[in-house]
């Protein structure tokens, strides 16, 4: 028991102190930004961008769909091609979560989606695509931002409205 308490009394301390263990949830960074800026850059700044997005979380918002491709890469899949607004650039997002799937089905031609993800490939073949594998559609999504202030419920029809 006294150990116990020694225990305890050591660890209150330590998290008085600020050794708190620190959060393992990773920034989420603005996709729409990164293709913005890849899309203004030299080689020299592009392979810089390359290197700092690979493999990070982005939130991509206001791509229009320009295609969707059932069972690519691999069986089950749904890869819905979209271009970005801002930078013209192609943002291929690979599906294979089953909400996303249900939501990817029910696509069409110019419906705009939201949707996070890390991004897998950036340039290379096609020096204008993204490839965010795996990637999350959030909901439908307006075709670019208001002027004013944006309300959760315009975005997301489901979300709660206030009376």
């Amino acid at each position: 028991m006294k150990n116990m308490f020694t225990v305890c009394a050591f660890f209150a301390v330590g998290l008085c102190l600020g050794f708190a263990p620190e959060g393992i949830a990773e920034p989420v960074r603005n996709g729409n930004e990164l293709a913005l800026a890849w899309s203004t850059n030299n080689a020299a700044g592009k392979q810089v961008l390359q290197k700092q997005a690979l493999g990070i979380f982005h939130t991509l918002r206001y791509l229009r769909v320009t295609a969707v491709k059932q069972d690519q890469p691999v069986k089950g899949a749904v890869t819905v091609m979209t271009i970005e607004p801002s930078s013209d650039m192609k943002v291929a997002l690979v599906i294979t979560k089953r909400l996303s799937l249900e939501l990817a089905n029910g696509l069409t031609t110019n419906d705009c989606v939201s949707a996070y993800g890390r991004i897998k490939t950036i340039g290379g073949e096609d020096p204008n695509l993204m490839v965010v594998n795996p990637a999350l559609l959030k909901h439908k999504d307006i075709n670019a931002p208001k002027l004013t202030k944006e309300l959760l419920n315009e975005v997301d029809h489901a979300a709660h409205r206030n009376p």
